[in-house]
């Protein structure tokens, strides 16, 4: 069969879109003859072709959205290979290119080598698709210890199932790919002391890489607290300049009588919001920065990572944190008002700044978007769950004394407060998959509370989520992730329906059984326990962290007759990952079992030798397993000071 793909602009993700297109339909269908066409207008005297991009008579075929530069509405209709792909921007297109051969069959069930592209044929088949999605925010962020290649692939994956946005966490993100790089320099060919220019040059990459793939790009947030004083802002590293000039410290907060870096880490120190000065200085870094940096979508202006340290001084203590807050970001919005920028500036409830403000309002709202951050919260029960809260309940603001809520309820009531004085956009800022993906070593408990929360995100009130994550999460499967992904494209996305597709294209025709496998395994471990909402002491636990190394052991049969199966790559790959994570979850039972126990001893020394196991297995298993995330999220609960 001939197929024409006729790009219609001359747009570079148009462009790509078309490409990967024509690689991956030649691999579905080899019976193709394909080739690339380029017009710089759709015209309707071309016959028998797929038309991709976007052109006026294209375009009237989209759902109508508010936004089509950040809406990604997109319109696909194709029979036997002859139609059109389109959307309502270039982004747009390709996540349209990509959904149409989702239709056909194909999916990536991770980044790297996850690409499952199973036979078809074209002329047989008619796809059409007319929507827009249920959240305008589908993002990740940079989390946990990287290299580049990690993060690109990741970037690589993100549209091709719906996402949009990708957030480089600080003005350079040092402390991720430092984490990576100085312990794997010797494998990878970067020297020892990689430095903040190293970084800066891997950052440019993944930016061109979104840009690419005309993915929104986020950036900042920590740093401005110090990066504009001439400080850096990389990590949450103490201090160890001696050369700092004597009259920075006067811009610091006042906290414990003296202006000092709180605990002597500069990131998360706050300065003396209420001198003049100190907002001159930070503002105009704020539009300098956005001056420089055309290619920034949305920058994240946040105060300190820390909370009950702000400025005690005579003047700040006449006003809330957010209120100051309100100064700075009202300040820097004139500035970019005058030099005739449209940066997009999020900031964000988060610690004491969950007290919206009650003297101040924003004077341009349009330039802003709220983001909410509930860093304390319990990923036991999702959103859907949330029962009622009474307002007058929620906890007063009390000047460097706030407690920060943890449930469902009391969190999603200090939004509605903050939305009452913010109606703007919106999205959440999330962890589901920063710490608690260790602390539900399967999964699917976690997962079904993902994609609830993402089901519920207009329900609440927000615009959608950038997921704060660690970048190599994709053992035992990619499922979390894919599934946050649906459901934010569509609320009304089937968790059912969602599962048994993924999981029957990671792993084929046994995939249903691991979606099983992987939701007893869930229960075995009792995440709530990991979570420490149970007592530590715990013979229910006890029982049943016992019985994991048997109902593992009997699945392990599946997946050794997996392995030699000679399965598709893809689908390989995913029974290796499982492999891997059958061995990672025996000997974290042991631990587990010890502990629920009483038995400290025993839990550190099952605690060591799991630790071993995943060191050991650490480069073999890079793309699927954040090691050290997972010492630092729950080692502490087997073996005191295990990792810093």
């Amino acid at each position: 069969m001939f197929l024409r793909i006729a790009r219609i602009s001359y747009d570079p993700v148009v462009a790509y879109a078309s490409e990967e297109l024509k690689r991956c339909l030649e691999k579905m269908d080899p019976s193709l003859e394909i080739v690339l066409l380029t017009y710089p207008k759709w015209r309707a005297d071309i016959k028998n072709a797929l038309w991709v991009g976007m052109d006026d008579a294209l375009c009237a075929n989209l759902p109508e959205v508010e936004n089509k530069e950040l809406d990604d509405a997109i319109a696909i209709d194709v029979d036997g290979g002859v139609g059109y792909i389109t959307g309502a921007n270039p982004r747009a297109v390709l996540i349209a290119a990509f959904r149409y051969l989702r239709e056909l069959g194909a999916m990536w069930v991770r980044p790297n080598d996850g690409e499952y592209l199973p036979a078809c044929t074209v002329a047989d088949r008619v796809v059409k698709v007319a929507e827009a999605p249920s959240c305008r925010h589908r993002g990740i962020c940079i989390e946990g210890a990287d290299s580049v290649d990690h993060v690109i692939n990741i970037i690589d994956w993100m549209p091709r199932v719906g996402l949009n946005a990708y957030f480089n966490e600080f003005w350079v993100p040092a402390a991720f790919y430092m984490g990576w790089y100085k312990k794997h320099f010797e494998k990878h060919k970067i020297n020892d002391e990689i430095t903040k220019g190293d970084v800066e040059g891997i950052r440019d990459t993944s930016i061109y890489e979104m840009k690419r793939r005309g993915m929104l790009y986020h950036v900042a947030g920590h740093g401005w607290t110090c990066e504009p004083l001439g400080i850096d802002g990389i990590g949450w590293g103490q201090n160890t300049r001696t050369d700092i000039p004597e009259e920075t410290y006067q811009y610091l907060a006042l906290t414990k009588g003296k202006r000092q870096f709180w605990n002597n880490i500069p990131l998360n120190t706050n300065l003396c919001y209420s001198n003049p000065k100190v907002r001159k200085i930070m503002t105009d870094a704020i539009a300098e920065y956005c001056e420089n940096n055309p290619m920034v979508d949305y920058l994240h202006v946040w105060m300190a990572d820390d909370g009950n340290n702000h400025c005690e001084c005579e003047n700040c203590t006449k006003k809330r944190p957010a209120d100051w807050y309100m100064a700075i970001l009202n300040e820097a919005d004139a500035k970019l008002t005058a030099k005739g920028l449209d940066t997009k500036i999020v900031f964000l409830m988060y610690n004491d700044l969950n007290w919206p403000p009650v003297e101040s309002v924003l004077n341009n709202p349009d330039r802003f978007v709220l983001m909410y951050a509930p860093v304390g919260r319990s990923y036991s029960r999702s959103y859907k769950e949330a029962g009622d809260f009474d307002m007058d309940k929620i906890r007063p603001f009390v000047y460097n004394h706030i407690t920060n809520p943890n449930t469902v309820e009391e969190n999603l009531a200090m939004l509605r407060k903050w939305k009452e004085f913010f109606k703007g956009d919106t999205f959440t800022y999330d962890y589901h998959y920063m710490w608690d993906n260790h602390r539900d070593p399967a999964h699917m408990a976690l997962d079904k509370v993902l994609f609830e929360d993402m089901q519920c995100m207009r329900d609440v009130g927000l615009g959608g989520m950038v997921s704060c994550q660690n970048q190599r999460v994709w053992a035992p499967s990619g499922f979390g992730i894919t599934a946050m992904a649906e459901a934010l494209w569509n609320k009304n996305a089937d968790f059912d329906t969602v599962a048994d597709n993924y999981f029957k294209a990671a792993f084929g025709s046994d995939g249903i059984l691991v979606r099983s496998y992987l939701e007893q395994l869930s229960q075995l471990f009792n995440p709530k326990y990991m979570r420490c909402e149970i007592d530590k002491i715990s013979p229910e636990v006890a029982e049943s962290a016992a019985k994991i190394p048997a109902f593992i052991s009997e699945f392990g049969k599946t997946i050794s007759r997996n392995l030699c199966a000679g399965l598709p790559e893809a689908q390989r790959r995913s029974w290796e990952y499982l492999d891997y994570h059958k061995n990672y979850c025996t000997l974290l039972a042991a631990a587990v079992e010890c502990r629920a126990k009483g038995d400290e001893e025993g839990s550190a020394r099952c605690w060591d030798v799991f630790e071993k196991y995943i060191n050991e297995n650490e480069e073999k298993y890079a793309y699927a397993l954040d090691t050290g995330c997972a010492k630092g999220t729950i080692g502490g609960l087997f073996k005191e000071n295990i990792w810093g």
